[in-house]
């Protein structure tokens, strides 16, 4: 008669019974011991567990996947907090400076500040590199002021470039003065023309133009420019320039107010 043999899913003959047979016996004694075992390594994880769980209770640290910035800042009292040890007094912090009259300070919205008469209408035109040309213009729009991004790595290169003959020039340009104007470690190049029209711009007569090319703190080099009737007197394009430049701060860069504490 055959049997069939449930755990190896196969039909064995009589003759096959005893040794069927014997195979399960063997087959039962090895599972009693791989349990055993199992059990011995069971209890054994389940200790290291605990251990590892109560020490890991009261241990700060990161938590999954979380990084924990430990907070630095000594216990020393503040500016503004009293000394424990002591009462001291020093200078008050001075305020922030504000732009002369009628000028404000602007964040433009190309990333820069700068300080522009009040009032003033803003435009842009599109630049080969950089953010866009940046125009600030008087309500008649007889006055401006101009900035942008220079592409040339030194201000004295820009300018060599824009007065050589590769450049056109405005119908009846004249250059008027030019000067080195670095400061603070940093180099411009500061220059100034007239020009009998420019492109867009209504018929007032001569205009005068302020040109300062100049290296930032964040070490790329800009441009501020004042224009204005040459009849009005040019000292008012240099104060609008100079006024722009003291302001001046460079995109995703942090600059102290003029003259701030």
């Amino acid at each position: 008669m055959r049997v069939f043999d449930a755990d190896r899913q196969e039909w064995v003959g009589p003759e096959q019974e005893r040794r069927v047979a014997e195979l399960h016996r063997r087959d039962a004694a090895r599972q009693r011991h791989a349990l055993r075992g199992a059990v011995t390594v069971l209890a054994v994880c389940g200790l290291a567990f605990g251990t590892w769980a109560l020490g890991w209770k009261d241990e700060p640290g990161t938590r999954g996947w979380f990084v924990v910035l430990e907070n630095t800042a000594t216990d020393a009292p503040g500016p503004d907090e009293p000394d424990p040890g002591g009462t001291t007094e020093g200078p008050s912090p001075s305020s922030p400076a504000a732009p002369p009259a009628g000028y404000e300070a602007v964040q433009d919205p190309e990333g820069f500040r700068v300080a522009v008469p009040e009032g003033w209408d803003r435009g842009t035109t599109d630049a080969a590199f950089g953010f866009d040309v940046v125009h600030y213009r008087s309500p008649d729009g007889t006055r401006r002021l101009q900035v942008y991004q220079v592409e040339e790595a030194t201000p004295d290169e820009s300018v060599e470039l824009y007065l050589s003959d590769a450049v056109p020039k405005p119908r009846g340009f004249e250059e008027l003065a030019r000067e080195d104007a670095g400061r603070d470690g940093l180099a411009a190049v500061r220059f100034e023309y007239l020009a009998d029209s420019l492109k867009g711009e209504p018929d007032v007569g001569p205009w005068h133009v302020v040109d300062h090319r100049f290296e930032s703190v964040d070490h790329r080099v800009y441009a501020i420019a004042g224009y204005g009737p040459d009849a009005g007197g040019r000292e008012d394009e240099r104060r609008l320039v100079d006024t722009a430049l003291d302001w001046f701060c460079p995109p995703d860069t942090q600059c102290p107010a003029p003259g701030g504490g």
